[in-house]
């Protein structure tokens, strides 16, 4: 995963998100108030730039003073290729499985996959 901090790329990216609207918003909301000056300390990371597969958005590791808020501890994601999404979710360290967490986005299997990959982890998921 690489994360997105170039004002350049935030805002390629924003166009991108712009175009595959209203799958995109959730994520589209977090890439404007980071392009905006991030006062809530938000990253974006992606699979691949600047074809990627996956967006996904979270606090930064560091801000995250709470393993168990779940409120803090957000996330948004889009993907093109569901398959990004299911390889990010087993493969990478971008989702914290240790913390609580609540995901958010708007795409059709986004939900099976997160649920199969807890299972797979021995997660409970709520």
């Amino acid at each position: 995963m690489q994360i997105l901090t170039c004002p350049v790329q935030l805002q390629r990216l924003e166009e991108a998100l712009r175009r595959s609207l209203p799958a995109t918003l959730p994520v589209l909301g977090t890439v404007m108030t980071i392009a905006l000056g991030n006062p809530a300390s938000y990253e974006v990371l992606v699979d691949s730039w600047p074809h990627f597969g996956v967006v996904l958005t979270r606090l930064r590791p560091e801000e995250n003073k709470d393993p168990g808020d779940f409120y803090t501890n957000q996330l948004t994601v889009y993907y093109r290729d569901e398959g990004a999404w299911r390889a990010l979710l087993r493969g990478t360290k971008a989702v914290g499985w240790t913390k609580a967490f609540q995901i958010h986005g708007m795409q059709e299997g986004m939900y099976q996959a997160m649920r199969q990959a807890a299972d797979a982890k021995g997660l409970r998921m709520e």
